[in-house]
């Protein structure tokens, strides 16, 4: 036959991992458009900082050429003697002179005599117009060169492009490299970072704050000018980059990963909760089924003895007497358990009260011990108590005589049939300790604290096929922190289970 409830968690899970698969799915498509927004805004956020890379390279190759060697062909064009890059270092007055002088390596001049420099061959063979000058590339090195009317003497001069790093500056301080029809022309210079690298590595000019990795670019410049083999890093400033892209660019933020875990982490606690309420079910069930036994049986003797006294079947008064005894000690079993229920059920609902009032603990546990003898002897056990004089607590005493009674009866329960069961009761400066001590095999290191939950019954008992609901130390442990105090198990002196409860004195 087929548990329903088997199937309606089988059901329940079904659809809790349909959702879970629901939500990975739905998380996957969530993160992959992520990715291509983020990228997408990436994208549009360096296709710009190109453009501004490659304005900065041009505007620099501009300024170096008609601000920076032009002037200088200029004045070394017509003097006479030609001027060494020395000379026109010494003879710089003004700064931007000086700035011009700082990119002469070797002047040089042909007009048909004398020893012709390498670069003329390739200038030479490719005449310019009078007057214009070109850059030429002979290996890593760039020359200018300007030709006189007659085409017949050629002035040049090696550049140094070490000191081509102001011209970038200068770039820099001039109108904004980005178009104005962007972001309403709100992006203006001092929002690029940028820097420039010469083909030796070496950085000529870099912007206070340096490009940030992330989106930076690296443009290199035109092969046939001054910039040959020059690199421009750019980047734009983060926090313009919201001007560009609405919104700004996604973060890489694994929200949807941490769903996905959130979610699995739900299905997993919801799996393990059917698994613990299934549990529970089941444990509540042994609890019925361990209270039904465990009533049937005092019941049972009470009506068989009943039977026996109302049909008249007594031989003798001995035999009446017993009869009694037996009613007698199962109703007071029956009571016991019966109380024991009820407070189990007060303490699940959160109704268990109690009335402390200064009383005589030892007392109280010599009335639960006589009230426990009959059960006691009827398998040959005996209770021996050491109790204290003036042991008095601020209790309540049913409360305190169902802990007694509890550990008493879990002590006949465990144990061998003709046992000594001792008892005592210890008075101490702070608390007044309750000892019940078996000759039972004990309760092993491990259990000793799951022995208080309730409907916890050890396995060896369930093999041993003891009758038990699993709730009398439940019930001892709830009356005792009631009382602000605290209850354990121990090994005894011979063996068996001692069971300890202090409360405060």
């Amino acid at each position: 036959m087929i548990d329903p409830s088997a199937v309606r968690m089988l059901v329940v899970i079904v659809l809790l991992v349909a959702t879970l698969a629901i939500t990975a799915w739905m998380a996957l498509r969530a993160q992959n458009a992520a990715r291509e927004h983020r990228r997408a805004a990436e994208n549009v956020v360096r296709d710009w900082t190109r453009v501004a890379a490659d304005e900065l390279a041009r505007r620099a190759e501009a300024q170096a050429t008609f601000y920076g060697t032009y002037p200088v062909l200029m004045k070394i064009h017509d003097a006479a003697p030609l001027p060494a890059a020395r000379e026109l270092a010494r003879t710089a007055k003004t700064p931007i002179e000086r700035r011009n002088a700082r990119l002469v390596v070797e002047t040089f001049r042909y007009d048909g005599r004398g020893v012709r420099n390498p670069a003329f061959d390739a200038i030479l063979a490719n005449p310019p117009q009078p007057s214009e000058q070109l850059p030429v590339h002979v290996g890593e090195r760039v020359f200018v060169y300007a030709l006189s009317a007659d085409k017949r003497t050629l002035t040049a001069f090696e550049v140094n492009r070490a000191a081509l790093g102001p011209f970038f500056e200068l770039a820099m301080t001039m109108r904004p490299l980005l178009p104005r029809s962007l972001a309403d022309g709100k992006i203006g210079n001092d929002a690029i970072r940028a820097r420039a690298v010469d083909a030796r590595g070496r950085v000529l000019f870099a912007t206070r704050a340096a490009p940030d990795p992330q989106l930076a670019v690296r443009h290199r410049a035109d092969d046939d000018g001054l910039l040959r083999g020059f690199t421009v890093e750019a980047a734009i400033a983060p926090e313009t980059v919201p001007a560009i892209v609405t919104g700004g660019i996604p973060r890489a933020l694994p929200v949807y990963a941490m769903l996905l875990v959130l979610t699995a982490a739900l299905l997993v606690t919801a799996i393990l909760q059917i698994g613990r309420e299934r549990a529970l079910a089941r444990l509540r069930s042994d609890f019925v089924a361990g209270v039904s036994h465990e009533l049937r049986t005092p019941l049972t003797q009470i009506r068989m003895f009943a039977e026996t006294l109302q049909l008249d079947r007594i031989r003798s008064d001995a035999e009446r007497r017993r009869s009694l005894a037996v009613i007698d000690q199962e109703s007071r079993r029956l009571a016991q358990l019966v109380e024991n229920v009820l407070q189990f059920s007060r303490g699940e609902r959160g109704m268990l009260k109690i009335s402390p009032r200064a009383a005589d603990v030892g007392a109280i546990v010599r009335d639960a011990i006589d009230a426990f003898l009959p059960i006691a002897a009827a398998r040959g056990m005996r209770v021996t108590a050491s109790i204290d004089d003036g042991a008095t607590a601020g209790v309540d005493d049913d409360a305190m005589r169902q802990v007694v009674l509890n550990l008493l009866d879990n002590a006949a329960k465990y144990g061998p049939d003709e046992q000594e069961i001792v008892v005592e009761v210890r008075r101490g400066k702070r608390m007044v300790r309750i000892a019940v001590e078996d000759e039972g095999p004990g309760v092993p290191p491990r259990q000793r604290r799951r022995i208080w939950n309730r409907y916890t019954r050890l396995p060896r008992e369930r093999e041993r096929a003891i009758a038990g609901a699993g709730i009398g130390l439940a019930v001892v442990r709830d009356l005792v922190l009631l009382h602000r105090g605290r209850a354990w198990c121990e090994t005894g002196m011979r063996g068996g289970a001692r069971f300890i409860v202090e409360v405060p004195a």
